[in-house]
């Protein structure tokens, strides 16, 4: 079926003016520019509402506010007709109407446009964070837009978030293929990182289920770097952390460990506490992965030799 030619602003405007005057039926009208006769009924409704110039394409959208969208139905409820209601407020179908009534008569909200479906959000975000930015949406009336605009996430991924939250709960915002940060490489990530940096970077990603993706946007490495470091502490431990580029050797020969490993507990909280170049939240995740203070001081001062 051979595809309709597309009318200009001019020719829409003109075809509309015959009909208006008499010249031509509107059924004949739509025949004689292969459209139906539900479009050219529109092109009348616009010419009506908005004169000639609402045939042109519109550089901006109009949208209405909340007031008006409330202002609209009520007039619809109080009886006014449907075509005047359009005209009024600038809706070009009335089915555009029709759905504000309906969905103010089943008690949801008609919430003005605020532009947020379009909201590209760029805040990391963990697994807990996503829960609790969902309950937030749920709370509010499932207003994605302002939700997406208040935690400054992408719009399309909130959707996403709710749909999955709605049908599995809590547990399904743990997978990183469906955050806001996806997969993809951060960019302007650093060239080098040192050892216990990398450490930080894997005990975080193993507190977030292996949330490959959120590690590499928060802290601005490669996604893949991520994955391999994990990897290799899952087989080697703390000593996975060495490049592996330079001698094979033990970064801590047991010969000098032994001359500085504190005698207990308490000793090596102080050790740790004085240990220069530890990055502040390593202590602490070591700690919640089950480590104790003597082992930790054997892991700084390991990973400060590589």
């Amino acid at each position: 079926m051979p595809q309709t030619p597309k009318l200009s602003p001019q020719q829409k405007v003109a075809l509309v003016e015959k009909i208006l005057s008499g010249e031509i039926s509107r059924q004949a009208a739509a025949q004689s520019v292969g459209v139906s006769n539900t479009t050219v009924r529109q092109w009348l409704r616009i010419y009506e509402a908005e004169g000639p110039g609402g045939l042109t394409p519109r550089e901006k959208s109009h949208h209405l506010t909340a007031e008006e969208k409330q202002a609209a139905v009520a007039d619809y409820l109080a009886g006014e007709g449907s075509l005047e209601i359009c005209k009024k407020y600038g809706i070009r179908s009335p089915q555009n109407l029709e759905k504000m009534v309906e969905t103010a008569k089943q008690g949801g909200a008609l919430r003005g446009y605020h532009g947020a479906s379009r909201h590209r959000g760029d805040a990391y975000t963990t697994a807990a964070d996503r829960v609790q930015i969902v309950q937030d949406c749920l709370a509010n009336g499932c207003d994605y837009g302002a939700t997406a605009l208040k935690y400054n996430v992408d719009y399309k991924a909130l959707v996403n978030w709710v749909g999955r939250y709605r049908a599995h709960g809590p547990a399904a915002l743990h997978d990183s293929r469906h955050s806001s940060e996806g997969t993809r490489r951060a960019k302007g990530r650093a060239r080098a990182v040192a050892p216990m940096q990398r450490l930080v970077i894997v005990l975080d990603c193993l507190e977030n289920r292996k949330n490959y993706g959120a590690m590499a946007q928060k802290y601005a490495v490669a996604y893949h770097q991520v994955y391999r470091w994990v990897q290799r502490y899952l087989q080697d431990g703390w000593l996975g952390m060495n490049d592996r580029r330079g001698p094979a050797d033990d970064p801590g020969p047991e010969g000098e460990w032994a001359r500085v490993a504190p005698a207990n507990e308490d000793a090596a909280e102080k050790w740790v506490a004085r240990c220069a170049g530890v990055p502040d939240a390593l202590p602490a995740l070591l700690r919640r992965a089950g480590y104790s203070w003597c082992v930790i001081a054997k892991i700084l001062f390991d990973l400060a030799r590589m």
